[in-house]
């Protein structure tokens, strides 16, 4: 598995929130992979670019067409993905939600507004033995 770029794939509607990812992601030594929807991501999923492995899953609950609720599901009844680290981003508390996605053994969440800081430390709790650049001062 050497020589593949480490990945997360972001999903995520809103064009400005996903750029605020991406860009601390990038930041942060990852390849992105971008989907706008739960059925983007599932396609970005089956065929991901070759030199890429998807390390993990950012994904916003609140989305049109497929939200990250039934992503979660579908990537958790996938042989090829069901291990793979899966991240609510979210403004959302409802605690149904909250309920239905730690069934399906979502690996945590972001609370928007997304910062630095909140996806750095989510990041070295899925990762702990990786090293990540220290911010500028």
């Amino acid at each position: 598995m050497s020589g593949l770029a480490e990945a997360i794939l972001v999903v995520e509607d809103s064009a400005t929130n996903r750029n605020i990812l991406v860009h601390i992601l990038k930041k942060l030594g990852y390849a992105v992979i971008e989907a706008s929807d739960g059925n983007e991501a599932i396609k970005a999923l089956e065929n991901p670019p070759a030199d890429h492995q998807i390390v993990a899953i950012l994904s916003d609950m609140m989305m049109p067409n497929r939200d990250g609720i039934s992503l979660l599901k579908q990537v958790r009844e996938t042989e090829k993905t069901k291990t793979v680290p899966f991240v609510l981003v979210t403004a959302v508390a409802d605690k149904n939600y909250i309920i239905q996605a730690k069934a399906l053994s979502v690996q945590g969440y972001i609370l928007k507004p997304v910062t630095f800081q909140r996806v750095q430390g989510k990041l070295q709790e899925l990762f702990p033995q990786k090293q990540f650049p220290k911010l500028a001062g």
